[in-house]
């Protein structure tokens, strides 16, 4: 079949509320600096509650999605599958979709639109309290197929690992892509999603994933010891490794073939998105036919930028600076 959609992104359709706090806050909400904590309707009230007051900003959110709606600015023809509520979220999502020309497939569930209220400390690191509301009754109804089929990519990312609905809707998706012969990418996401579903996303790499993105507390959960060593097995199942390091910058093997990817240096304000932005200039490179070590480029271009602000948005001047590249 003829490709003529770039990149179809699976994933949960959030509303980011981004707070700036002090590192005694992250204490007295008893969570776990750095990582996304799953909480309900209850444990999300408290949180707005005790951040109430403090400087916010809300954005657009879901890994998936940062990526999707990145890739469209970048002049990509997206296409983004995901549930939503009846409510005023769901409406800012799917007109914010409209906006950007991204194609959208959105389920209405009878749950509320989902939330994450993104933490961010001094040294710009992010802890996420997500209720994932209507975004946990994805399942096989909502799967783009023909979207898929046109789609050089189907980009996902391991907070699918929810329910048995979304998993299954996941690998029929998948299967799809496999039967069209549309590059699967996935993004692990999470040390709290390979906490949970770490023999599950091993089998993901080794059966479908034709790329897989991960950072360095993520490849070392998978496989242990170092960043070399998991991104090696990556890529001996056949798929691209590509490895995050931070401020040392990205690795990036094929097969035997490994790349280095220099870091750009930036003040850290904020790092929100900093992985689905890196897959997101990635993901431009790759099919925009570029090389490994160029789409790399492009993708620390990306993940730079956005932590230099608060908020999940890539400056004009940081997109025309990838598209240069």
């Amino acid at each position: 079949m003829t490709k003529t959609l770039d990149v179809v992104g699976i994933c949960n359709a959030l509303v980011d509320i981004l707070v700036t706090v002090e590192e005694h806050d992250i204490k007295t909400l008893e969570l776990t600096k750095g990582v996304m904590h799953l909480v309900d309707d209850a444990r999300q009230a408290h949180v707005l509650g005790y951040v109430a007051g403090k400087p916010q900003v809300t954005e657009l959110g879901g890994s998936a999605m940062n990526a999707i709606r990145t890739l469209a600015q970048l002049g990509k023809k997206t296409a983004f599958a995901g549930m939503v509520g009846v409510d005023a979220f769901g409406e800012r999502i799917k007109s914010r979709m409209a906006q950007l020309g991204i194609q959208s497939h959105l389920g209405h569930g009878q749950e509320a639109t989902g939330s994450c209220v993104i933490l961010i400390t001094p040294d710009g690191e992010r802890t996420m309290n997500t209720n994932l509301g209507a975004s946990r009754l994805y399942g096989s109804a909502e799967v783009p197929h023909a979207e898929i089929k046109r789609a050089q990519v189907l980009h996902f990312c391991g907070y699918q690992w929810d329910t048995d609905a979304q998993k299954k809707a996941i690998k029929e998706a998948v299967l799809t892509a496999k039967e069209a012969g549309t590059v699967v990418s996935f993004d692990v996401a999470d040390p709290f999603a390979i906490g949970r579903s770490h023999a599950d996303f091993l089998q993901v790499i080794e059966d479908d994933a034709d790329i897989v993105f991960a950072n360095r507390e993520e490849a070392i959960m998978l496989y242990g010891g170092t960043p070399e060593a998991a991104a090696a097995k990556i890529a001996a199942t056949g798929a691209i490794a590509v490895i995050k390091l931070g401020a040392e910058g990205a690795l990036v093997q094929k097969g035997d073939e490994v790349f280095r990817i220099k870091p750009v240096v930036t003040t850290v304000l904020d790092t929100t998105a900093a992985g689905d932005m890196f897959a997101a200039g990635f993901l431009f490179g790759y099919t925009s036919g570029k090389s490994l070590q160029v789409s790399g480029q492009m993708a620390a271009t990306v993940a730079s930028d956005v932590i230099s602000r608060v908020g999940a948005t890539v400056s004009d001047a940081a997109l025309a600076a990838v598209k240069q590249l």
